[in-house]
């Protein structure tokens, strides 16, 4: 068992400038959007004058000008001597005497002494997000502090655990310490905000923790995490991003499967495989107090995909997840990642799953903010939204609970969406695994895996009988051969068996809803090789007519049915094997008929129309010349 060193923020406890409860909930109400455009165009133009880079940035100079513009604290500043100074004097007599440090951007800020209160100043240190680093993807997003709140219910007394890759954030530490005074909070990474440092009241009840390796260096965080658990002290809350925070660590998985399972009894079933996510997640778990709670912000592809799905089934079945929270995308400053709240606590008997992705607040950046122009939040509005629903007991298009039994039917998959959409059960349903033993599909595989080089020397400028087939040229059920490009000078012998037969179903390997698919039907002497963008299914036509099968995939049900078969996130991916546990209705061939020959009429309506209109809009490009 290693041991963890506690340090303190005994430092800056000395302090002339210092903000309690009272004067904080003040400064709440203070507009400070002046102070942020003037500090704004200061360091633009420093930097646009001197060509120099500056080691401070814009909540220093906030705190500067407060010093400057005090009497006293400027009395103090001109002092020669340094034994009795406060930590704000002399942290202001290193920046402004030492050039190295900002001394030469003090030009640039005589100009603005006195053109601020200090209210204004403070309430600017203390609020403004405008500053947030891009690449520093923390647990706190604008708005998450009250949501987190109110989601760990913290009580005096209380231990607390905040894991961050990087320095601590301070709004949760500030709001939670606030809320209950007589909590402590543990962490091993040391907040360098300054409006931390301003607060008495909140670093006093912070404990850093620091574990180290023999030559002094800072071990990993969950190294650490590991550590605490072993110390068999039980904690209250936890907070956690793993998804976001440990990035660097993914190298590590295996050492830290090693790790737990040789000083844990995890089974290797639930091991093998499992993401970094998890394995900080089952830290967690056995790091809580029976009454206690956590919250994990993870990638939402962490939730469904099929390496976790024993870890997720350990979860799931010891009744340690309580909630999951599906977020809204692109919360996070410079990061377009899909991520979900998972609660865990123990003692569940099931899950409530609420899909919050459109419950935020839109709000314009800075101006000329290119990265990101808009920015969402979490409102109160919204707040009370999500607590809406989970709180409610009733099932709808947002939320629903599903006993910890009912997981073991798919696959223990979590994902919020897919446990939300609840889809009817079919008359005469049958799995697709089920269709291909019968031999009613013959054959599912992948289209060509051709290189971009072979292709290249395969390219003909001219039209030929051969064409190799793209996503593009597939729109509204059709195969466009008027618009194909692609046409090859022969078709090698091994790519023969990429030839698609007429009346093969085409579906796209790729992409989200909708779909491409389409039913190919072959022009005499063509031949027609399916990039590896598709799968090609051959069906016995005599018991399932494709028409049919793109007539009920063109529905709103049979899309989510489809849904189910593909992978990942943003841009996801056909599986082959989830595709096969899918189930569709399979009525009789006369009914299939029917209802084939009805969606043919249907796409061959919005073909002629299409036609139409192409000829209409050619038609009046023409119109100044006719006579």
């Amino acid at each position: 068992m290693e041991d963890i060193r506690i340090e303190t923020y005994k430092e800056i406890e000395d302090r002339d400038i210092k903000i309690d409860r009272e004067y904080y909930e003040k400064l709440k109400t203070i507009n400070y959007s002046d102070v942020e455009t003037t500090l704004e165009k200061t360091l633009e133009k420093y930097i646009k004058e001197s060509r120099e880079p500056i080691y401070i940035g814009a909540k220093d100079i906030a705190l500067l000008l407060v010093i400057l513009q005090d009497p006293i604290l400027y009395k103090k500043l001109l002092s020669k001597e340094d034994s009795n100074l406060s930590y704000d004097i002399k942290w202001a007599k290193y920046i402004i005497f030492e050039e190295d440090n900002g001394g030469d951007f003090i030009p640039y800020v005589n100009p603005l002494i006195n053109k601020f209160g200090k209210d204004e100043l403070l309430a600017f240190v203390l609020f403004s997000s405008n500053y947030l680093d891009y690449n520093d993807k923390k647990v706190i997003f604008e708005g998450s502090t009250k949501l987190y709140l109110n989601l760990l219910d913290i009580k005096n007394n209380d231990k607390i655990l905040i894991l961050e890759d990087k320095d601590l954030d301070s709004s949760f530490l500030i709001e939670s310490s606030f809320k209950n005074s007589n909590i402590t909070i543990y962490s091993n990474k040391k907040s360098s905000d300054i409006d931390i440092s301003l607060i008495p009241e909140v670093y006093n009840n912070i404990e850093l923790e620091l574990l180290t390796d023999e030559r002094g260096r800072p071990k990993s965080n969950f190294e650490y995490l590991k550590a605490r658990v072993e110390q068999k002290e039980k904690l209250d809350k936890i907070l956690l991003a793993p998804s976001l925070t440990f990035e660097y660590s993914k190298n590590d998985e295996e050492k830290y499967r090693n790790m737990i399972q040789n000083d844990f009894n995890f089974q290797n079933e639930i091991l093998e495989k499992t993401s970094l996510e998890w394995l900080f997640n089952l830290l967690t778990i056995n790091h809580l107090k029976d009454d206690g709670r956590a919250l994990s912000v993870v990638k939402i592809n962490t939730l469904s995909n099929p390496k976790n799905k024993n870890v997720r089934k350990y979860f799931i079945e010891n009744g340690y997840i309580e909630s999951i929270i599906l977020l809204p995308e692109n919360i996070l400053i410079g990061s377009s990642v899909s991520l979900a709240l998972i609660v865990f606590s123990k003692g569940n008997k099931k899950i409530r799953f609420v899909d919050a992705s459109n419950f935020y607040t839109k709000e314009r950046r800075k101006k000329g903010d290119r990265l990101n122009p808009t920015k969402k939040i979490l409102e109160e509005n919204n707040i009370r939204d999500i607590f809406k629903f989970l709180n409610s007991d009733d099932n709808s298009e947002i939320s629903i609970s599903k006993g910890i039994e009912e997981f073991s039917e798919n696959d223990y998959n979590l994902d919020v969406i897919e446990n939300i959409e609840v889809i009817p059960e079919f008359e005469n349903s049958k799995k697709i695994k089920e269709l291909i033993d019968k031999k009613i599909i013959k054959d599912i595989i992948r289209g060509s895996q051709i290189s971009l080089d072979e292709l290249k020397d395969l390219r003909s400028h001219e039209e030929t009988p051969y064409i190799y087939l793209t996503l593009s040229n597939i729109n509204d059920g059709f195969i466009e051969y008027e618009n194909i490009e692609d046409y090859l000078k022969k078709i090698p012998e091994k790519q023969e068996k990429f030839c698609i037969k007429n009346n093969v179903f085409l579906i796209s390997k790729i992409g989200n809803p909708p779909y491409k698919f389409v039913v190919a039907q072959i022009p005499e002497n063509r031949k027609i090789i399916a990039s590896g963008n598709f799968a090609i299914i051959e069906v016995n036509e005599k018991k399932l007519n494709p028409w049919y099968l793109a007539a009920f995939f063109t529905t709103d049900i049979g899309v989510k049915v489809l849904k189910k078969a593909y992978i990942g996130v943003n841009f996801s991916s056909l599986s082959i094997k989830k595709l096969e546990e899918i189930a569709i209705p399979v009525p009789s061939i006369e009914e299939q008929n029917r209802i084939a020959q009805r969606y043919i009429d249907a796409i061959t309506e919005i073909k002629n129309m299409k036609k139409d209109l192409k000829d209409k809009i050619q038609a009046v490009k023409e119109v100044f010349f006719e006579k």
